[in-house]
């Protein structure tokens, strides 16, 4: 559900930096200088809403892999490690391509903001269909573990 969050709010962003930059170029520098409230309203409200799926994504996956590795003798910080490079590595590969995407597009990055839910959506897709629905009962949590 998280994904399609991201999605419907990175469509949005892609969506008023268009109107934004119309803007830009129909009313000139004064615009970019001074207020305009619908657009300023409609990004606070697109970036209250991606608090939710990443509030999500920075406390449910440590606390799964917590859960899941706390009886395995392997140790819960090697998980939590290569869950953390999992998250990081994409990211600087996103960081590194950044530059060369936007001067690929004349050094605007409305590119990127359309890109971006291509993605999220792609990824909602392939959570709704390749991951496992486990109902209520079929998950136990293992409890506190001490030591």
């Amino acid at each position: 559900m998280s994904n399609f969050i991201v999605f419907a709010c990175m469509a949005g962003t892609a969506i008023i930096s268009l109107v934004s930059v119309n803007k830009y170029i129909t009313e000139g520098i004064q615009h970019a200088i001074g207020e305009n409230r619908a657009i300023k309203i409609a990004s606070l409200v697109i970036f209250a809403l991606l608090g939710f799926p990443l509030s999500i994504t920075y406390s449910v996956p440590f606390s799964i892999t917590s859960d899941l590795t706390a009886d395995t003798g392997g140790g819960q910080g090697l998980a939590i490690g290569v869950l953390n490079l999992a998250i990081v590595i994409p990211q600087m590969i996103v960081s590194l391509g950044a530059g060369p995407w936007d001067a690929l597009f004349s050094g605007g990055n409305i590119p990127a903001f359309v890109l971006a839910p291509l993605f999220a959506l792609a990824a909602g897709v392939t959570a709704t269909l390749k991951l496992p629905n486990l109902s209520s009962g079929s998950f136990k949590s293992s409890g506190f573990h001490f030591g």
